[in-house]
């Protein structure tokens, strides 16, 4: 947000808008394959050892970790591109919120994958559906940006 305010202190807001534009569809593009560049991530996975904490606190823990950036890979470029969001456009309410928002996303994700069923199933049901999924997920995220974008482009 720091680097998103001076920008916004020294260029036009639309100038700011047009730059996070350009990037959130870049980032977009990247998703299904081009172009191919890798983003910087703590490409280490987080131990299962977190989970010894019980089935709340344990993925809780795994969520809070994965969702920062501590210790994890970072499958998609959709964080990036909220973080992009937030540094370019964003007023501190509103990182607020979508850090929080980010967190509970990511822990969601890994509290239902613990309820999902028998060990493999979540990975399994991700190798089936992961073009749809990464498609609907560029778009949701993409058209709700476009929500809070379009009107600086005025």
């Amino acid at each position: 947000m720091l680097i998103g305010s001076v920008l916004r202190a020294v260029l036009p807001v639309t100038a700011v808008a047009v730059a996070t534009v350009v990037v959130l569809l870049v980032l977009a593009a990247r998703e299904f394959g081009w172009p191919r560049f890798s983003l910087p991530q703590n490409a280490r996975l987080v131990p299962e050892t977190v989970f010894r904490h019980g089935r709340f606190f344990g993925p809780l823990q795994f969520g809070i970790e994965m969702g920062t950036g501590m210790r994890t890979y970072v499958p998609s470029g959709l964080p990036y591109a909220a973080l992009v969001l937030v540094a370019g456009l964003a007023g501190p309410l509103t990182a607020l919120a979508a850090g929080a928002t980010f967190g509970l996303g990511r822990a969601a994700m890994t509290i239902g994958s613990q309820y999902y069923g028998a060990s493999g199933d979540w990975d399994l049901a991700w190798a089936t559906w992961e073009k749809w999924l990464k498609g609907t997920l560029v778009l949701a995220f993409a058209a709700g940006q476009a929500v809070l974008v379009l009107p600086l482009l005025d």
